[in-house]
């Protein structure tokens, strides 16, 4: 049925090409990714549950407990209003919102105020989390269900909310246009037919918006390197910002800060396919049966939330800001496996290295979390054993 569902897209794809020419490989990636019917998110196959990849999300419950005592900070600086909103993008499986719902059930009085909001385009994914938070989360003090799905459409309309936007491991999945230097100026990957198979080919940038986006981050890459651009996950991040009339937006995801994505050094960009845990770069293979993904540029996010009437609160490693938060405090009453999760989530060589935390806060609300303060070192008893020195390494993370 998957080889079927490929080669479906895989024909859908050759034949529109054939007809109308190569196309650029951000379209193809939004395909491969998102059709309608054939896409490897529209399908549910990227919900995080394992199949091809784990996230910080699926792995341990402490990930959500951190999240949900942040949120309620967040509430507290707002001078706890009677409605706090939680808006988490890309929902996944729905393990994140089950496991804050309940950590947030601890504190009663937030618990009251909050309203968790979904936002998923996939309907075989929202059903899927649908069914989870009804079995696991907690019900409002009222008895209802106190979560609820929306569009961002929806969202919009109820703008401006007070709360905190919530994306993890979500911009890194938005189309990337493959930008590769040469002697004569950039040039695009592109992907076309021949013989019925997809095929990769240098063209010149094909849209006027993306040499407009080249040309307002100042990129030029040197010949014979090659950068990945998203502009549309820019586009998105100020859209989602304008929603927010007091409060904060996390981003969490692997990337970098323009100065060290696209540096020279990194010759081959970083759009990297996934495929039953496995890495690799046959990116035209499996349309519609693999993740596609590449770093974020967090220089690009920041200032796309700007235009969205934001300003930075902070960046952190993920390490760093769970642990500030006080990741290790259950690490003792934790069974070996959730043990080793939580180490897979603030080990610096691990997760807790990988991925970077950015919070973004509207006027007036820019410092002061407790995710973005300082690491208390951990006690005696919250080292973690079979890991020499990297606790502390952990702690120390800059």
């Amino acid at each position: 049925m998957h080889a079927g569902a490929s080669d479906a897209l895989t024909r859908l794809l050759v034949a529109g090409i054939e007809a109308g020419g190569p196309i650029p490989f951000a379209r193809f990636m939004e395909a491969a990714l998102y059709h309608p019917e054939h896409g490897y998110y529209t399908r549910g196959l990227g919900g995080g549950g394992g199949r091809d990849y784990a996230t910080s999300s699926g792995l341990s419950r402490v990930y959500g407990a951190m999240l949900a005592r942040q949120a309620a900070e967040m509430w507290h600086r707002l001078g706890e209003p009677d409605r706090f909103r939680f808006v988490e993008f890309g929902p996944g499986e729905g393990t994140f919102a089950c496991d804050f719902l309940r950590a947030a059930a601890e504190t009663p009085r937030f618990a009251r105020a909050l309203e968790y909001l979904l936002i998923e385009t996939s309907p075989a994914l929202a059903a899927r989390q649908a069914e989870r938070l009804a079995r696991h989360a907690p019900s409002s003090a009222a008895g209802a269900e106190a979560w609820r799905h929306l569009t961002l459409e929806s969202l919009e309309a109820e703008a401006p909310i007070e709360g905190c936007l919530f994306a993890n491991e979500v911009l890194d999945a938005f189309p990337a246009h493959r930008i590769v230097g040469t002697p004569d100026g950039p040039l695009e990957v592109h992907v076309d037919a021949q013989g019925g198979a997809l095929v990769e080919r240098l063209l010149p940038i094909a849209e006027a918006a993306t040499r407009d986006d080249l040309a307002a981050r100042g990129l030029r890459p040197e010949p014979g390197q090659t950068i990945d651009i998203q502009p549309a996950a820019g586009r998105f991040v100020t859209r989602a910002a304008r929603c927010l009339g007091r409060g904060w937006f996390v981003v969490v995801d692997y990337g970098y800060e323009a100065a060290d994505l696209f540096h020279p050094a990194r010759r081959r960009g970083t759009l990297m396919a996934y495929h039953r845990h496995r890495a690799g770069e046959a990116f035209l293979e499996r349309p519609g049966e693999q993740d596609l993904t590449a770093h974020v540029d967090f220089t690009a996010v920041a200032r796309a939330a700007a235009a969205g009437g934001l300003a930075l609160a902070g960046m952190s490693s993920q390490a760093r800001f769970l642990l500030a938060l006080g990741a290790l405090d259950q690490y003792e009453s934790s069974d070996l496996r959730e043990r080793e999760a939580i180490k897979d989530l603030v080990l610096p060589d691990r997760m807790g290295g990988v991925f970077r935390v950015m919070i973004l806060a509207s006027r007036g609300l820019e410092t002061g979390l407790r995710g973005l303060g300082p690491v208390t070192p951990p006690a005696p008893s919250q080292q973690l054993p079979g890991s020499p020195g990297r606790a502390d390494r952990a702690v120390g993370i800059a």
